[in-house]
């Protein structure tokens, strides 16, 4: 057997033996008899092999993690390197070490607030469940511990844990878990047809931003601690927000003292054009969470940033919060040539410039639907939604099926009347992967009769 070969008794018991988000392999073999789980065997620059051979470009199915590609050697040598001389020591009782310092200095000039501190973490999850407790402990230690309750969006996500599940607005997400960690509450969501203000295809009123003002004078101002959105949400769809919401967030936040948490989890690291997203509006949180890109997923790590605010109140503080593998010096390594990547290839700049190139593609797709339909671009977190009528139960599963036998592999997503299909490869990408790949997205969403 090949090293690229799968040992077919493996392939079958790992849909039993090995929990996969999101898949119901019965269904899938219903459907497709003896095509799923996909194997995938190897890995390079911006696509995905799997056992038979088949190609496809990753836009998306790995959660928009790897911005800087697969396969990149200087990553693989920065860990083997660091494994050899350092494998592991704990942050904890006076100990440290040198690349987590390295990855903290390097780190702080690029975020969108100055002289941040930072408490690494091994997930994004686990950052935004970190951020929920500094939050807490913020207020706590200002003697206004009254002050607990988190307010999230509808249709967001942030995390696995029982912290970022309660905050996460999807019920099908939460129901099975329940009763989750009280004191998080739901506020509007910044995209028409889901914010309960605005229609799909009508212009955004912000009547979603002032939702926040209301959600905080109803629950009571002085028992809110913050609020968390992602810059660009994509539960579900990629939805770039009205260029004014994130001002009047700020604004709202300010008004009533609330932290201000930016979930950075996907937009981190260039995705969308900026290094940061909070940096399209210009807007400075006090808490901004990482991961993904952090090390563009060679290595788990993940990150919270503290603003100025939060760390003239925590910095000097000894918080009972324990992590083992916070701060990894493998991760930080993998960090480090991942940045280096990003910076002397300007990565960055490509996703920026390849903004209008993927709005383009799609805009040409869109314009051969009969139906409504919405497009959304903001560097390379791009996608499409289209309205549908009636959709059956496995639209999404029939819709990744048809796009991964053309060549590209994503994410899709099929709720309240609309399909959508997100696209956001890797930064590595060029102008005519971005079009090839949009086109065969439009030709599998005009199989499976969406267009």
């Amino acid at each position: 057997m090949s090293s690229l070969e799968v040992d077919p008794h493996l392939r079958d018991s790992v849909k039993t033996q090995v929990r996969h988000f999101a898949s119901d392999f019965s269904a899938l073999d219903q459907a497709f008899p003896g095509t799923y789980p996909r194997m995938i065997v190897r890995a390079e620059g911006a696509y995905l092999f799997d056992e038979d051979g088949h190609r496809s470009l990753d836009a998306g199915v790995s959660l928009g993690v790897c911005q800087i590609g697969h396969g990149r050697a200087a990553v693989a040598n920065a860990v083997s390197d660091q494994i050899r001389q350092l494998d592991f020591v704990g942050l904890e009782a006076g100990f440290s070490h040198e690349p987590v310092a390295r990855l903290a200095a390097e780190l702080g000039p690029l975020m969108p607030m100055p002289d941040p501190g930072f408490s690494f973490t091994s997930s994004g999850s686990e950052a935004n469940d970190v951020a929920f407790k500094l939050a807490r402990a913020y207020w706590r230690v200002r003697g206004e511990s009254g002050r607990f309750k988190i307010v999230s969006r509808s249709n967001s996500y942030h995390g696995a844990g029982f912290g970022g599940l309660s905050a996460t607005g999807s019920d099908p997400f939460r129901a099975p878990f329940e009763p989750v960690v009280p004191g998080f509450v739901r506020t509007s969501q910044p995209s028409p047809g889901r914010c309960g203000y605005c229609s799909f295809g009508e212009p955004c009123t912000l009547a979603c931003a002032d939702d926040l003002a209301r959600v905080i004078e109803r629950e009571g101002p002085s028992s809110v601690a913050a609020f968390i959105g992602e810059p660009v949400s994509i539960f579900g769809a990629v939805k770039v927000p009205h260029p004014e919401y994130w001002h009047r967030i700020r604004e709202i936040c300010n008004a009533y003292g609330v932290l201000l948490i930016a979930d950075e989890v996907v937009t981190g690291f260039g995705r969308t054009g900026r290094m940061f997203a909070s940096s399209h509006w210009g807007i400075e949180p006090d808490m901004v969470t990482m991961a993904k890109g952090l090390t563009s997923g060679y290595v788990p790590m993940g990150a919270t940033a503290l603003g100025p605010r939060v760390q003239e109140v925590l910095g000097g503080t000894s918080l009972m919060h324990i992590n083992t593998y916070a701060g990894h010096p493998v991760a930080s390594a993998a960090a480090l040539a991942a940045l280096a990547i990003t910076r002397s290839e300007g990565l960055v700049a490509n996703a920026a410039a390849l903004e209008s190139v993927a709005r383009s593609a799609f805009e040409a797709v869109a314009a051969g639907s009969e139906r409504p339909t919405r497009v959304s671009a903001l560097g390379l977190m791009t996608g499409i939604e289209v309205a549908v009528d009636d959709p059956p139960a496995d639209l999404a599963l029939q819709i990744r099926h048809a796009l991964y036998a053309r060549g590209v592999a994503v994410r899709t997503g099929v709720a309240d009347g609309v399909a959508a299909v997100l696209f956001y490869p890797p930064l590595i990408v060029d102008e005519d992967v971005v079009r090839s790949g949009i086109a065969a997205i439009g030709e599998g969403l005009a199989e499976v009769g969406v267009l």
